[in-house]
């Protein structure tokens, strides 16, 4: 005959109820997020994320680059631009044989920039515009910011000085086709104000370029 001591008793009943309780108690697991789901909601906590999702989308950093109505609208969904700025950066927008609404790529237009610079150099009255198209090939480089926070001449100027000119009695000596390379050249100098590295800090560049490497 076995005689159960009371520890053993004690030690047995223990076992028992541990035994219970994981039975009755699923194992629980953290629920994970899926990239689908990132993709669907994201959730962009510093500017640096956000500027780094813009050129996982559009590649602004590439010569093919143009600003499209998406583009502009995307800015606007992540906060970079208002819905009524998107509305009248839109309106400037030309329309392409293709049926959609986009500038010149960053390519073409930097070309257009020296072959307007070169044939109105000599003219009266352009020495504000010549100043402004010398330095915008360094913008047009750098529309992102992540080359340098400092831009040769700053956009919202170098944008008014544009604006000023093709409303000026000056503007006569350019074709329609420059004029409209120079509303291009405006609305990517507006856009580069509003990604402007300027209002960030050298460490947030870094820190854009490191999540730009993740995205790459």
């Amino acid at each position: 005959m076995i005689t159960l001591t009371s520890n053993a008793l004690a030690s047995s009943s223990t076992k028992t109820s541990q035994a219970q309780a994981n039975e009755v108690q699923p194992t629980r697991t953290t629920p994970s997020v899926t990239s689908e789901n990132q993709d669907t909601q994201p959730v962009f906590s510093s500017r640096a994320e956000k500027l780094a999702q813009i050129n996982k989308e559009f590649d602004i950093t590439t010569p093919g680059f143009r600003i499209s109505q998406q583009f502009i609208n995307r800015l606007s969904e992540i906060g970079f631009i208002s819905e009524n700025e998107a509305t009248e950066l839109n309106k400037g927008l030309p329309l392409t044989s293709s049926g959609t609404q986009s500038t010149e790529s960053v390519e073409t237009l930097k070309s257009a920039v020296e072959i307007i610079f070169e044939r109105i150099k000599n003219e009266d009255g352009v020495s504000g515009l010549l100043s402004v198209l010398d330095k915008s090939q360094q913008i047009l480089d750098n529309l992102d910011g992540s080359k340098s926070k400092v831009f040769p001449i700053d956009p919202t100027t170098a944008a008014a000085e544009l604006d000023h000119y093709l409303k000026s009695d000056n503007a006569s000596v350019l074709t329609e086709k420059e004029k409209q390379s120079l509303g291009d050249l405006k609305t990517a100098f507006t856009i580069a104000d509003k990604l402007s590295p300027e209002q960030r800090t050298s460490a947030e560049i870094s820190k854009y370029m490191e999540i730009l490497k993740r995205y790459s």
